[in-house]
This record gives C-alpha cells, structure tokens and sequence, in this order.
C-alpha cells in the first residue's frame, strides 16, 4: 500500500468528500452503532483509527476517558481538532501515521473505532491492522469498524469488469479502484476467518449504501445543494430502503460497504 498516496488525496480534497451524498447517507449508520456501543458505558480509552475530519472522534469524546484520534492525512486531523475544539472537547489525543502498527500498550484500549475506507485502503496490510487491533483490545474490547463489500450491486449491474475480477477472486475479495485508490473488498467469510485467526468474534453486521449506491455516480458523489430536489428525494427514499433491510444477510452482502462489531475474546 502507498500510505503517502492515500495521504496526498485526502490532503488534496479536504472536507468536501464528506459532504456528499454517499458519505452523508452513512453518518446517521455510524451515529446510530456509537449510540448503541457506548450506551451505558464508560470508557478509558477509545481508538479512532482513519478519524479523517473528526466527525465521529466528537461523538466519542463524551464516551470516554481520553480518544486517540489516528489518521495518515494531516489535512484531515487539522480539520479533526479544529471541529473538536470548536465543541469544548479537550480529551483527545490526534495522531499522524499509519494504523498496521497502533503505540498503544497489550489490552489497554477499551473498543476501537474505524468508520469510512479506513481498512480497504490498507489492500495489503488489512491482516496486520486488525492483529495490532486485537493486541491493544482488553479482553471484551470491542471492535467497530467499516469494510468494502465483494458483491457491491451496482457493481453486479453496472459494471461488467470488475465482475469479472472479482468472479476470478475465488472466495476471496478483490481490489476495488475508487478515485484511482485501489480498496480491498471482502467476502464474509474471509472477514470472520481473518478475524478469528487474531481472536476476535465477529457480533453484527449492518450494509451501507445497498440501493442507495444505485443512484447514477455525479449524484451519489455530488453535494445535496448541486444535485436538485428531485435526486435528494431519491436519496432519502433509499436510504430508508437501506436502513430497512442493512441488517438481513441477503441485503447486506449487496451493500458497498459493511458495518461490523466485533468481540475480543
């Protein structure tokens, strides 16, 4: 993986990709695991691995002790500790580098975060980014974190190469070019043996952007103001769909990416 590639893009497009149609349809999906993984709770400390601009990092902060915020862009955690500052958050610890070797100490993170192409990105070291995360995880620790699925459906509808790459990908994911950045895609049952192999269960799965992704690219990537009325209508209606069905087994491994929680131990 060129980590400084990945780095130069989104140093390069800011914030703005986050406000599109397709990032904004997942901010609710992320809201909604946070709410359901930390209610109740307190914890010492949470990992936000890839926490590109801090949306989620301000979600965590309340939740927790302290947050160590990690990404590769500096762009993205200037943007971070700017958001956190202007909410009053003073527990968060920001940190620029890769996440395939994480500083913190055997069992001493109480759950771990990683919403967004986070771990697609890292297409040849994703093995060794959930090994270091299971290290660092107590005992019970939880991991939520965001993966490419194979079988995306637009992609079966839509775009006969790269069925054909991933049809030759036997029971395994393939790599998914996005923005000329190459992600990695997963099967289910890689996921859950590549996650048992480090010690940890997968609990739940949840797809994002299933129908949602149908919506013709300029849109689904365009922001909410340039895309007219009729097509922000569309997005919501398939967003409910989305919501809806992200949990069934046959939904979610049509969706682009997939939401999973799981368990050390």
């Amino acid at each position: 993986m060129d980590e400084q590639r990945v780095a130069a893009f989104y140093d390069a497009i800011g914030s703005g990709y986050d406000r599109s149609l397709y990032f904004l349809a997942c901010d609710p999906l992320y809201q909604a695991e946070i709410t359901r993984l930390t209610a109740g709770r307190r914890f010492r400390r949470i990992l936000d691995l890839g926490c590109g601009t801090g949306k989620q990092t301000i979600l965590l902060a309340p939740c927790a002790a302290e947050v160590w915020a990690v990404d590769i862009s500096a762009e993205s955690l200037r943007q971070a500790e700017a958001r956190c500052a202007r909410a009053g958050i003073r527990n968060v610890r920001f940190l620029q580098q890769s996440i395939v070797a994480l500083p913190a100490e055997d069992g001493s993170v109480d759950a771990i975060f990683s919403y967004g192409d986070v771990i697609s990105h890292i297409h040849d070291a994703s093995r060794q980014v959930f090994a270091e995360s299971a290290r660092v995880l107590a005992p019970g620790g939880r991991m939520a974190f965001e993966v490419d699925g194979k079988w995306e459906l637009d992609m079966l509808l839509h775009n006969p190469e790269e069925r054909a790459q991933a049809r030759a990908a036997r029971g395994v994911g393939h790599l998914r070019v996005w923005r000329d950045i190459p992600c990695k895609t997963f099967t289910q049952p890689e996921l859950r043996g590549i996650l048992g192999d480090v010690g940890l269960h997968v609990v739940r799965v949840r797809g994002a952007n299933i129908f949602h992704c149908l919506l013709p690219e300029n849109i689904l990537f365009g922001l909410p103001a340039d895309v007219g009325p009729a097509w922000r209508f569309a997005s919501v209606l398939l967003q409910q769909v989305d919501k809806a069905v992200g949990t069934l087994s046959g939904f979610y491994r049509l969706a682009s990416t997939r939401l999973v929680t799981a368990v050390k131990g």
